[in-house]
Formats: C-alpha cells, sequence, structure tokens
C-alpha cells in the first residue's frame, strides 16, 4: 500500500514511554494497524526494518516475520 494511505504505529507506545519519532514507528495499512491493536502483535525495529511477532494463537513458535514485499533502500 503507498505510504500516504497508511497509518504511522509507535513500536514503543507513547504511553509506554514510546518517542514520536521515525526511528519508534512503522507504517501499517488501517487493517494491520488495528490487527497489532487488537490482537497484540509485538513489532521489533531491526537496523531500520520493522520485523512482526504474532501472539502466541498466531504462532505459537513466535517466529519473528517481515514483509518481503517491499524492500527499504539502503545506501
Amino acid at each position: 500500500m503507498p505510504a500516504p494511505w497508511c497509518e504511522a504505529h509507535h513500536v514503543t507506545y507513547w504511553s509506554q514511554g514510546g518517542t514520536t519519532s521515525t526511528e519508534n514507528g512503522t507504517l501499517l495499512c488501517s487493517h494491520h494497524h488495528h490487527l497489532v491493536h487488537k490482537e497484540q502483535w509485538k513489532i521489533s525495529v531491526i537496523r531500520g526494518v520493522p520485523w512482526f511477532v504474532p501472539p502466541l494463537h498466531v504462532d505459537p513458535g513466535q517466529i519473528p516475520q517481515r514483509n518481503h514485499h517491499r524492500t527499504p533502500l539502503r545506501t
């Protein structure tokens, strides 16, 4: 989904001391943004790339996943 159609998500929630910055954020479509909150997915940013850890009922092994559809440009 194009970035202008996405919603910003705090990786560490603002209410838990997370900053409002690009280092603490990721863009999600509305559906997945609500799903992350509803089902309590965890997100980590590793070298600028968000990794998503599913809740136990989705993946008992909680193996981190990333979106390979879009690969960030590296300089």
